[in-house]
């Protein structure tokens, strides 16, 4: 009994850095074939309030389109609104 479970936890060691790897490979693999397609592009913003931190957010092309696109349909939003006479 005690040489069958020595025999499978050296196994286990044995194969794990082996089964650990595939996934990051597979994972590299993929981020070179996205950053190639959409490459990411990087901007800095300081949060509301702070004048010292700051922040680096990076997207793709559309979806920097995608918020821009969405902060100015709020913006116009309340200006509607405002228009209107609610709140």
């Amino acid at each position: 009994m005690l040489k069958q479970v020595t025999f499978s936890l050296a196994f286990v060691l044995a194969t794990a850095p082996a089964i650990a790897q595939q996934p990051a490979t597979a994972d590299k693999v993929a981020d070179k074939t996205a950053t190639k397609s959409h490459p990411k592009i990087c901007k800095r913003s300081a949060p509301v309030g702070s004048m010292i931190e700051t922040r680096r957010d990076c997207h793709t092309r559309e979806e920097w389109n995608e918020m821009a696109q969405s902060a100015r349909a709020t913006g116009q939003d309340m200006v509607d609104r405002s228009a209107a006479g609610g709140h």
